[in-house]
């Protein structure tokens, strides 16, 4: 807020109207351009934190972070909350005694809008400075009092969110002592850097803001500098003029209830069709910068290459959706991990269980009733940690706490160790944690939260090892503050044991930032890896769905999941491509720290957005995410590749689930949420199956989850002939062929011989070795436990064949049984007394590896 007196007027010659002249700022402005003048000769040093032109955007060698850095080690006595051992029963006795509320607490439940300064990440174009205010929930009657009659000339207007959702039109209304006195002309159609909207009214102790809605009863718009004059001081003759321009405030700034500028901002009294319960957008720094995280770029150096081997979908099952017990929250925040029996579901604010098998729900109840808090347990993870065959789950309650929970077997529906730590300790004692990541390694668990309040980014490294005892308790938490906010820092799942754990992070447009914490876990450090260099990108758009009024919310360019295998991290963001949503994915040889391989799922028409990636232990991919179009409603979608695809390709888009209805969650800022993001695993029975979940909408306005296992077809070796054969009496000999593959599971192998006596008995069959032997008339190539099949005639034409059922014996039992990675040495015997000699023969052999 500013007054005329110190802010001198002048015209415009190009515009006809008034233009504050800042004086301090001209004065300021005289100075740089005296030293400019004056330093013409010496070297220009370029701005702190801006390139060189014409150098690097960065440069790997002078990292900002020094090299290593030790952390803080948590006081238990300030930061470690109570521990409890619960079971799983008296959980769901909880939930039976108190059922979980689906109300929202960030939610509108039915009260009326309030005037605020919208968050960084939902600020649009003040008409002057940083600032400005919005109507939140687009509430259609809005007001301003002054307490005192005053002057008002106006106010610049502006779309607010989707300009789907700007109001169809505002104008405003005078009050004084109660009574309308006077109404202003309709500004009809909003734009998005603004319009004046004049007023000229006299002597009105209050204003109102009337919008027409577009949406539900709601149209949104932005306000800045307010406009109006207050009376003469004492003694003097002319009006105070007063602009509110916001600009001494802060971001997610509420001004209803402030009292700011001396002035009261009252609630809405506009009317509403429907209420919506939303959480918060993943909240950003107001240092953050806000025009590189919404740059499109449009121009991608790595396309989409539909070239991969598609996994296929061999079970799916409905999983947890709006309405399930604390899942009254939008969005769902959809993550969960397969386990040995389990798959363990968690969204804003339910944790699920469903038996793997059947896909039937064993469990279902609110985080709240889980850790038994009468607080928030938002933003939730799960993994299962392949190392301690445990479940591993945090949330956060968006005020100090983490909260924690491991499960004491491999079984979800069993017992449970739960508790909490205090992570608004040292530097962020005034900040609160939002977005928590979570990895796990060998020795750790890792999770990062940016705390809101600051500029940064923390990551803790919890002490596995005390977890894992027969009284498990914490031990060793290690906080790494003040890491520069980029989106979100992820640890990986960790297989194997590097004896690190790798962290990235998305530092810049053509950059990302890997580290590694590396122990022992009583002391860890962190280590700044390099910078890894990766095509240019832009944050994605939003993604227009069928039905929706509003695109869906495609979040940010921020890293959604990691996993390290076999000397790789594999990590998936969102991009844009074509001026739409897409999917950029990532194989990072942490070796050089540079990328394997790169790509980018996009299309020209639909929209990609929220994925996650995981990789088996063949090195093949399943990358799980969403998607949209005006033509389509926002559905879950897969893609992946195996080991020896072409770099850079994976197989074209999946459905794993369609939706089937429009979907308008539209938040008190005009934004439709969705996401903020979903999770791929790998099945721990046989490293091999990957599973994901992904949302979809269930029904108008509503999601829902959809749990999808994926296999890769199996491709076995080629069977090779070795040994030789022996002339017959039909020739030069019997020559081994086969049909179909070997694979357990389809099922579909046959042996073949040609080159027999027309009309002659033989049979195949088979050992573990080879040798060379003569037998009969001719070779003897097998050794070892021989197993014969069944015997068969060779036709007219000399040939023969035999369809094996890998079901039956001797494959599936006794000294003849065979599992995958098995290699078998098969013949065919067969007589032949037309050639003399023994009266029989064999043909040459075939080598066969078994594959699942």
């Amino acid at each position: 807020m500013y007054f005329d007196s110190y802010y001198p007027t002048v015209t415009s010659m190009l515009t006809g109207r008034p233009v504050r002249l800042h004086l301090p700022l001209i004065a300021l402005a005289f100075c740089f351009l005296a030293a400019l003048s004056a330093g013409q000769t010496a070297r220009q040093m370029p701005t702190p934190g801006a390139p060189t032109p014409g150098a690097p955007l960065l440069d790997a060698s002078e990292p900002e972070e020094p090299q290593a850095k030790h952390g803080e080690r948590l006081d238990p006595e300030t930061a470690y909350g109570p521990t409890i051992i619960e079971s799983m029963q008296a959980v769901m006795e909880r939930e039976r005694l108190q059922p979980s509320s689906t109300k929202n607490h960030k939610a509108r439940n039915g009260a009326q809008g309030s005037w605020a300064v919208p968050s960084r990440r939902k600020t649009a174009n003040p008409h002057s400075g940083e600032h400005y205010a919005i109507n939140k929930w687009g509430d259609t009657r809005m007001s301003v009092e002054f307490g005192e009659p005053v002057y008002f000339g106006g106010a610049w207007i502006s779309g607010q969110a989707a300009p789907v959702l700007w109001a169809a039109g505002v104008r405003f209304h005078g009050y004084r002592d109660g009574e309308k006195v006077a109404t202003g002309a309709w500004l009809e159609k909003l734009s998005e850097r603004g319009d004046w909207l004049a007023a000229d009214f006299e002597n009105v102790t209050r204003i109102e803001i009337e919008a027409r809605p577009v949406y539900q009863g709601s149209g949104w718009y932005g306000l800045d500098d307010l406009t109006f004059s207050l009376p003469p001081a004492e003694g003097a003759s002319e009006r105070r003029r007063v602009v509110v321009d916001f600009d001494d405030l802060s971001y997610n700034m509420r001004l209803t209830g402030s009292g700011y500028a001396g002035l009261t901002w009252p609630k809405g009294t506009g009317d509403f069709e429907m209420e919506t319960q939303t959480v918060h957008a993943p909240k950003v720094p107001e240092s953050a910068d806000m025009e590189e995280i919404d740059a499109v770029t449009t121009n991608l150096e790595s396309s989409f290459g539909g070239g991969g081997t598609a996994p296929v979908l061999s079970f799916s099952f409905a999983g947890p959706h709006i309405g399930n017990p604390g899942a009254g929250w939008l969005p769902p925040d959809t993550n969960g991990s397969i386990g040995p029996n389990h798959f363990v579901a968690v969204v804003n604010q339910n944790l699920s269980v469903y038996d793997r098998v059947t896909g039937n729900e064993v469990i279902s109840t609110g985080l709240a009733n889980f850790w038994n808090t009468q607080g928030s347990a938002g933003d939730p993870r799960a993994v299962y940690d392949h190392h301690s065959n445990r479940f591993i789950i945090i949330a956060t309650n968006f005020n100090t706490r983490l909260w924690l929970a491991v499960s004491l077997t491999d079984d979800p529906t069993g017992s449970w160790f739960k508790t909490w730590v205090n992570l608004s300790q040292g530097s962020d004692s005034s900040n609160w944690p939002d977005y928590p990541t979570l990895g796990v390694d060998a020795t750790g668990i890792y999770s990062a939260s940016y705390m809101v309040g600051g500029n940064s980014i923390s990551l803790f490294a919890i002490d596995k090892a005390p977890l894992l005892t027969g009284s498990p308790s914490l031990g060793t938490i290690t906080a790494f503050r003040n890491l520069p906010w980029e989106g979100a820092v992820h640890p990986a799942v960790t297989y194997g044991t590097p004896g690190r754990m790798y962290c990235i992070s998305r530092r810049g447009s053509q950059t990302l930032r890997l580290r590694f914490v590396q122990g022992p876990m009583t002391n860890p450090t962190l280590v700044e890896a390099g910078n890894v260099f990766v095509p240019n990108h832009g944050s994605p758009p939003n993604a227009p769905a069928l039905g929706s009024v509003a695109p869906l919310d495609a979040l940010d360019w921020r890293p959604m999941n990691a996993v390290f295998r076999n000397g790789s991290l594999w990590t998936t963001h969102g991009v844009a491509s074509g001026g739409r949503a897409a999917c950029r994915w990532y194989e990072i040889d942490v070796a050089s720290v540079a990328t394997a391989q790169v790509g980018t799922i996009s299309d020209p028409v639909m929209s990609y957005m929220m994925p996650s990636i995981s990789v088996n232990k063949d090195n093949s991919v399943v990358v799980g995410f969403s998607g949209s179009s005006p033509n389509d409603y926002a559905s879950s979608y897969t893609a992946g590749r195996v080991a020896n695809d072409p770099a850079g390709q994976l197989s074209p888009p999946a459905i794993l689930m369609a939706g089937t209805a429009p979907y308008n969650t539209i938040d008190s800022s005009g934004v439709n949420r969705w996401g903020d993001y979903s999770l791929t695993s790998v099945d721990p029975v046989d490293d091999t199956a990957i599973w994901t979940i992904q949302e979809h909408t269930r029904s108008p306005d509503a999601w829902g989850t959809r749990v999808g296992q994926y296999e890769f077809p199996v491709t076995c070796p080629a069977p090779s002939n070795f040994c030789v054969t022996s002339a017959n009496s039909a020739g030069t000999g019997a020559v081994m062929g086969y049909a179909g593959d070997a694979s357990l599971s389809t099922n579909s192998f046959s042996l073949l011989t040609v080159g027999l006596p027309a009309n002659q008995p033989g049979l195949f069959f088979y050992a573990p070795n080879q040798t060379v032997t003569f037998f009969g008339d001719g070779l003897l190539c097998l050794s070892g436990q021989i197993a014969r099949l069944g015997v068969v005639v060779a036709d007219q034409l000399g040939f023969a064949s035999f369809t094996t059922d890998m079901n039956a014996p001797p494959f599936s039992a006794g000294p003849g049984q065979v599992q995958p990675g098995d290699i078998r040495h098969f013949q065919f015997w067969y007589r032949d007394p037309a050639f003399g000699g023994a009266g029989f023969n064999l043909s040459d052999g075939l080598t066969v590896t078994f594959c699942p």
